[in-house]
């Protein structure tokens, strides 16, 4: 069988976006109510589908609510997570949901109520994962099916440069010391964080990144990866 037409076969199995999501959202909701005994409800808003509402389940009260907006960053990790890109479910999902947490406890302090905290001893149970291919031959020739994610996988920079140059409006520049990654902005460019390229595990990120809150869940991994890279292996 021709390598495309494998392709094409193995592509029918894999799940679809709304599965893949739907598999998100049911993963962050077995896994709030096992670490931090939080009953939450995770669904996209039945009037507009862009939006995401995060709330406590059996609970129809606005003011428990969170809504957070999807843009093309978070269907970009979608699409990743369907063609089996190893351990970036679990990565987003468990950094999604510490943002939320951190969120909802913000609320709850200002309101003088009781924050949620993580259980002493979560209750052991499968959480939801999505199936990953594990056919080894080699797959179509795009970006997102040949780089490796794994965070204990060598990143070189130009993997590194293609994965940043994914989110719109983002691209690295080297130099004997380090990369810098950059959004393009109408005055100037914005630095968004530096990786030092004579050590390992020495990185810095911008207040800039940090405020952009979904973005960060996964390119910071990529970051974090690249930087424990071996400079050699760069």
């Amino acid at each position: 069988m021709k390598k495309k037409q494998k392709q094409k076969l193995l592509n029918q199995f894999r799940p679809s976006l709304d599965g893949v999501r739907g598999q998100l959202f049911r993963s962050l909701e077995n896994e709030s109510l096992r670490r931090y005994g939080l009953p939450l409800q995770v669904m996209l808003d039945p009037k507009n589908r862009q939006i995401l509402t995060i709330g406590l389940a059996g609970k129809t009260n606005e003011d428990t609510r969170i809504n957070v907006p999807i843009d093309d960053n978070f269907n970009t990790v979608l699409k990743r997570i369907r063609l089996g890109e190893n351990g970036i479910f679990e990565r987003f999902r468990d950094n999604l949901l510490i943002e939320i947490v951190s969120y909802w406890n913000d609320q709850r302090l200002k309101n003088d109520e009781p924050t949620a905290q993580a259980v002493a001893t979560p209750v052991t149970e499968e959480t939801v994962s999505v199936p990953e291919e594990k056919v080894e031959e080699p797959k179509a020739d795009t970006t997102e099916n040949t780089r490796s994610t794994d965070t204990n996988a060598a990143l070189s920079f130009a993997d590194f440069s293609k994965a940043v140059a994914e989110y719109p409006k983002f691209y690295t520049e080297q130099n004997e010391q380090e990369v810098v990654i950059y959004e393009k902005n109408a005055d100037e460019p914005r630095k968004l964080a530096t990786i030092s390229m004579t050590a390992e595990n020495e990185f810095a990120i911008e207040k800039a990144l940090e405020r952009k809150y979904k973005v960060k869940l996964a390119l910071i991994p990529l970051i974090e990866q690249f930087s424990a890279t071996a400079i050699t292996e760069r």
